[in-house]
């Protein structure tokens, strides 16, 4: 069972390093999930962060459209707002071998870019080793299992 354990530590880490990020911006909720919405670590409320892991699906739509619309070369983030003010921020995450991507919800006029290059440079030696190590499949047995 040293695979299981090493799994509850990876996401042990991930939430940790998430709830700190929500600590220190006051956001309501903060993830990581792949392309497909799948979960990976989550912060906050299960049924808000499983919603909001669904808009990462957006992301690809919106950019396209940007690129051949608007002529724009990188989209780094995008950020949605609701009826109540509560801003998404959508940001996919610099590794390698897998798409990943940050969600943080962040109420009304809350700063975000700090706090989320800081989170993105501090998951960077947690992800990179297991996006390495994980295929499509692979995936979605680990966090199944998880």
């Amino acid at each position: 069972m040293p695979g299981r354990r090493a799994e509850a530590g990876f996401e042990a880490r991930l939430t940790n390093l998430l709830r700190e990020l929500n600590r220190q911006g006051s956001y309501r909720l903060s993830l990581l999930c792949t392309e497909q919405g799948l979960l990976l670590g989550s912060a906050g409320a299960l049924e808000q962060c499983e919603q909001a892991a669904g808009l990462t699906s957006l992301f690809d739509d919106i950019v396209v459209r940007a690129v051949r619309d608007l002529s724009v070369s990188r989209v780094d983030e995008l950020t949605l707002v609701d009826d109540a003010g509560i801003r998404y921020i959508i940001r996919p995450l610099p590794l390698s071998t897998l798409r990943v991507f940050l969600v943080v919800a962040a109420p009304r006029n809350a700063t975000w870019r700090r706090n989320t290059n800081q989170l993105v440079r501090d998951l960077q030696p947690l992800l990179e080793p297991f996006a390495a190590s994980v295929s499509g499949a692979a995936l979605e047995e680990v966090t199944d299992a998880a």
